[in-house]
């Protein structure tokens, strides 16, 4: 349960031989930035005395027009909080207790647990490379990947509407085919923990914990 999801698919990418000195295309007319930083793929290159071919990618912002703001004046958004409340609640679903096994001979080594992290991303790609995921670690402190919860974020956000994303995760970016075999069960386990939290909302189910 991330604390704030980040919108990662959206990037300027930059022509061989330019670098950090040289302005993107468009950004003078506040279309992309360097703010947010970049990817300099020659440093996951065997050779890492210059730049190759791919150079860098620059991530950028979405736009976005927020219903409470003016009409037609776009704002950028990469990153958008969960809503407070709901992610202090989140903190009690910490000791829930999830399935480990989808039946008698296929089980995960360890029993899956609720984690509240500091943040997700979503792009379009899915990630299975070590890599890439501890790049976004070390640059964004992101744990999470997925490709859709951004853009409910992004939404939420332009709609001024509370918002809380809770995913399951069925495989590590590198390692192996988790996600084949234990898709059901994560599914399964997620549910309960959705289902868990819908119940801090009732006042019959109201928690001393909460």
């Amino acid at each position: 349960i991330p604390h704030r999801w980040i919108h990662s698919g959206l990037w300027s990418w930059q022509r061989y031989g330019l670098g950090p000195e040289n302005s993107l295309p468009l950004e003078s007319s506040g279309d992309y930035t360097r703010e947010l930083g970049s990817l300099r793929f020659a440093d996951f290159g065997t050779n890492k005395t210059g730049d190759n071919l791919l150079n860098r990618v620059w991530y950028q912002p979405e736009e976005v027009f927020p219903v409470d703001g003016t009409p037609e004046e776009r704002q950028h958004v990469f990153q958008v909080n969960v809503d407070t409340d709901y992610y202090r609640l989140a903190k009690a679903l910490k000791n829930l207790k999830l399935e480990r096994c989808i039946n008698s001979t296929k089980c995960l080594q360890n029993t899956p647990r609720v984690n509240r992290e500091s943040a997700g991303t979503s792009t379009s790609i899915y990630l299975d490379n070590a890599a890439y995921a501890s790049f976004l670690f070390d640059k964004f402190n992101v744990t999470t990947v997925d490709m859709e919860s951004a853009a409910v974020a992004l939404v939420c956000y332009q709609q001024k509407v509370p918002f809380i994303v809770i995913r399951g995760l069925s495989n590590l970016a590198g390692r192996g085919d988790e996600a084949d075999v234990f898709t059901p069960l994560v599914a399964n386990n997620t549910v309960k923990v959705v289902v868990e939290f819908i119940k801090y909302f009732s006042p019959v189910e109201a928690r001393s914990d909460a």
